[in-house]
Parts: structure tokens; sequence; C-alpha cells
């Protein structure tokens, strides 16, 4: 377990040093993926979020500006904290497509991430606003590809 927290810690001090590219799913007026390229520097995670918050002109995005509060990696797992009140007012279609969204554009950018949890304002939620559960973990090996199995 220490090994794999000292990659993890290696990795992320990585990704502050120098740009990366990176790979982010927006969508087309058919809801299908888009996938666009940048090349980022910092903080990745973040960057992705930035990214994803604002499309490219003609494509579209459920995520909204501002919706991370913080993530942590735990071995192969990556844990989102999420902004509670920039989810508000989501329908169904909504959570669905944000969900996909980022789950998506997180496991084609962190190959060694298996799985994703999501919390809500430091906390653990059964659902992502009112219809989506959010009790587990989203693996890869369901969400890594579109649609989702």
């Amino acid at each position: 377990m220490r090994k794999i927290l000292s990659i993890s810690s290696a990795l992320i001090a990585v990704m502050f040093l120098f740009a990366v590219e990176v790979k982010v799913c927006y969508l087309n007026e058919k809801l299908s993926p888009v996938i666009k390229t940048f090349e980022v520097e910092g903080d990745v995670v973040t960057a992705i979020f930035r990214k994803l918050a604002s499309p490219p002109q003609g494509l579209r995005t459920y995520v909204p500006s501002g919706v991370l509060r913080a993530y942590f990696f735990v071995g192969n797992t990556m844990i989102i904290d999420l902004e509670g009140n920039k989810l508000k007012g989501f329908s169904f279609e909504g959570e669905r497509y944000f969900l996909h969204q980022v789950l998506y554009t997180i496991f084609v950018n962190f190959r060694n991430v298996a799985s994703v949890y999501f919390i809500v304002d430091d906390e653990r939620k059964n659902v992502l606003v009112r219809y989506v559960d959010i009790r587990f973990s989203f693996p890869r090996e369901v969400w890594e590809k579109w649609p989702i199995r």
C-alpha cells in the first residue's frame, strides 16, 4: 500500500511540473461524445474540469463551472468531491450526461484509475441530485466505453 501511495504521489507531483495532453469529452447536438485534445499545465484534474465546463463552439456540456471541490487518489480509486449547489436543478438527463462526460474523460486520461467515487459537499450521498445512485463506485470496465454497457 505504501508503494502505491508513493507512486500516486509521484504522479501527482509530475502533473504539476509539465504540460500534459488531455482528452476531454463533450457532446454534439445528438448527445454523442466528441473528444477534443488540449495541452494543460499545472493541476491536470482541475484543468480537465475547467475544460469540461467550457465546450468549444458547436458542442455542449453538462459539467457546470466550479463543480469540482476536491479530488483524492486512494490506490487505484479516485474520489471526486462536488459542489452540490452547482448540481441543483439537474434533470435525469443532466445527471446522466454529467456522469458520462466526467467518467469517460477521467478514464481516458488516467489509465491507472480503476474506479471513481463521488461525494457531494464533502459527504457521501445516495443520489447525485435526485435520480442517479452514487452510493457505489463507478468501475472503469463499465464506464470507459460510450455508451455504457
